[in-house]
């Protein structure tokens, strides 16, 4: 497992400059590396939808009806929680009342009012998600989510890229060699670009598939039945 200051250092000698360089400084290295952290999970969601996940209990916001509406909204602020959830990156399953409940269905939010009971939509950013459910469903249930998270930022020189397995940190210092463009004077040596592709590729290799088992299509029932 490589700390920052490990990837930074590792980093610098990609680059082939030292810590006195004043265009490379800890601080513009360290925002390049979590820049290649960010980049990387984001991938890493999009190849496995199950890599990174959570599962949590939401207790509603409190019921109110607010003057734009004729009945109460029923909606779950995620940064409210208790714990607060400010590491939403995408929804992977709701359920009304607990994971052996109903399954809720995502629908676009100016659909939401007269969609019949069941469905939900998710605005916000991220850290501000807010999860409303559809009129027509039940008032002042709780709704049990699994969601894929975003891993937490390195913070200090000791921290490691979290999310990430650890024999793939050293694809962080690779992830971050646009940093060979800043002032537009050098680019990537072929080597270095090489050692990137081979690197990420096994990465999105290795977390897109976790078992032998054949991977396997599912249908969904209910969007087959929308077209019969």
């Amino acid at each position: 497992m490589s700390s920052r200051a490990v990837l930074r250092a590792t980093l610098l000698q990609f680059l082939s400059t030292t810590t006195d360089d004043p265009l490379f400084t800890p601080a513009v290295l360290n925002g390049f590396l979590e820049d290649a952290h960010h980049s990387l999970v984001d991938e890493m969601h999009r190849v496995n939808r199950s890599y990174l996940v959570k599962d949590v209990l939401l207790i509603p916001d409190a019921t109110t009806t607010p003057v734009w509406s004729s009945a109460p909204v029923l909606q779950f602020t995620l940064a409210t929680q208790n714990p607060a959830i400010t590491d939403f990156a995408y929804w992977v399953e709701l359920r009304k009342t607990n994971d052996d409940g109903d399954l809720l269905r995502e629908c676009p939010i100016e659909s939401l009012r007269d969609a019949g009971n069941g469905y939900f939509a998710v605005q916000g950013p991220d850290d501000l998600a807010v999860i409303r459910l559809s009129k027509d469903t039940e008032q002042g249930i709780n709704v049990y989510l699994k969601y894929g998270y975003w891993p937490p930022d390195m913070q200090l020189d000791t921290d490691a890229p979290q999310g990430i397995p650890a024999q793939y940190h050293d694809l962080l210092p690779l992830e971050a060699l646009f940093s060979f463009a800043l002032g537009g004077e050098s680019e990537v040596p072929k080597e270095l670009m090489q050692r990137w592709i081979d690197r990420k590729s096994a990465l999105l290799a290795h977390v897109s598939k976790r078992g032998t088992q054949v991977g396997q299509t599912k249908i969904d029932p209910w969007s087959v039945e929308q077209y019969i």
